[in-house]
């Protein structure tokens, strides 16, 4: 069904329509989209344009990236740049899973890099580099690992990039992907999941907000939750079948609402930190965001990086994005330019604050009353460095 439109994102498809070149409308366009209450909004705008009569790469990206968020791989295949090849590797039910080139490494992630030393010694050495050395050692290729940390600090993009290292084909799975109302199906599509990794291995799955479907059963106890994550235990397990080569790997922003039972070995039983960007990273992602857009000769991104100590990357896109609409504003036309300013930026900063502060206050009691067995170990030393 498709679904209808706002008056000005409708007018503003029309206007790329009747003037397909003017890059303007179109990045006027995928602004408005970015803010869309549905992704059903953004697949219903793109869908009714001609992807090939947009000449810029950059435009054509970000339309592929706001797809992408609106689960539409197909229609983001058609927007996105010749240059940025994926692989799309059919898993469960027809479905379609990023494959081995995710068009995202470690190398377009900023910061993070104990995360990514860790990410490297305890999943891609045992995929790749020292695969035989483990062999010898009897040590099996595989397992599960837990990513957790404040919303909008890369875990996602931190499991792409690691299926791209690996070189191994990448199933992302979500809540809304199993979960059925009726008694079984849930289940059952589990069960299928597993069944058509095992024979796309070397595989990563990736389970985003695994809270959905792993929550403790203490805290919901109908029938309904305790077999969703007994199935999911099981075949975790590999008890229906080998899972060598399998990686399961788990975001979440609360790890202490998962059942106790995952993080057993053999499912997610190693956990990483994942924290906000520090100085160095806050400064790689603004100039990546920043690159390719018309910028003020004296634009100080120094300057940002010090206003900006606990913002999440997410925090920073959108503030980047909330200066280039104020610059958008300022701009008489798309040749009378106003290129996005230190004023922007100050103005932006009025409007866009940090999301990370609740979730750490949240976090430290956690770190300090319940950090018995030290999962919580990394989120503490971060906690001392950031309260002074």
């Amino acid at each position: 069904m498709t679904q209808p439109l706002t008056a000005d994102i409708g007018s503003m498809v029309d206007l790329v329509k009747s003037n397909p070149s003017m890059e303007a409308s179109l990045r006027a366009l995928l602004l408005l989209l970015g803010a869309a209450p549905d992704s059903s909004v953004i697949v219903t705008a793109l869908g009714q344009l001609d992807a090939d009569a947009c000449g810029s790469d950059e435009l054509r990206e970000q339309a592929a990236a706001l797809l992408d968020k609106a689960d539409a791989p197909q229609l983001a295949a058609l927007w996105r740049p010749a240059t940025a090849e994926t692989n799309v590797v059919p898993l469960h039910g027809g479905q379609s899973a990023t494959g081995i080139a995710t068009g995202i490494g470690f190398d377009d992630i900023g910061g993070l890099e104990d995360v990514k030393r860790q990410v490297r010694r305890k999943i891609i050495n045992p995929f790749t580099s020292k695969r035989a050395l483990f062999e010898k050692f009897k040590r099996k290729a595989g397992g599960g690992v837990l990513m957790y940390g404040p919303p909008g600090c890369g875990k996602t993009m931190l499991a792409r990039a690691l299926a791209t290292e690996c070189n191994t084909s990448f199933k992302d799975v979500r809540a809304a992907d199993i979960l059925d109302q009726y008694v079984g199906n849930a289940e059952k599509r589990i069960a299928a999941l597993f069944q058509e990794t095992r024979a796309n291995r070397p595989a990563v799955l990736f389970f985003d907000e695994v809270e959905a479907l792993a929550q403790r059963r203490q805290f919901d106890s109908t029938r309904s939750v305790n077999t969703v994550v007994s199935a999911l235990l099981t075949e975790m397990d590999g008890f229906a079948g080998d899972n060598e080569g399998m990686l399961f790997l788990g975001a979440t922003n609360v790890p202490w609402s998962l059942d106790a039972a995952f993080r057993r070995p053999g499912r997610f039983d190693r956990t990483i930190f994942v924290p906000p960007p520090d100085r160095v990273a806050r400064e790689f992602i603004f100039k990546g965001a920043l690159d390719g857009r018309p910028v003020a000769k004296d634009l100080s991104i120094e300057a940002l990086v010090e206003k900006t100590s606990g913002y999440s990357g997410a925090d920073l896109g959108a503030l980047v994005e909330t200066a280039t609409d104020y610059a958008i504003e300022d701009s008489r036309s798309d040749e009378e330019i106003e290129p996005i300013s230190n004023a922007h930026f100050k103005e932006a900063l009025r409007e866009v604050r940090s999301t990370v502060g609740e979730w750490l206050g949240q976090a430290r009691n956690f770190a300090d009353y319940a950090n018995g067995d030290g999962t919580y170990d990394e989120l503490a030393e971060f906690l001392k460095k950031y309260a002074r």
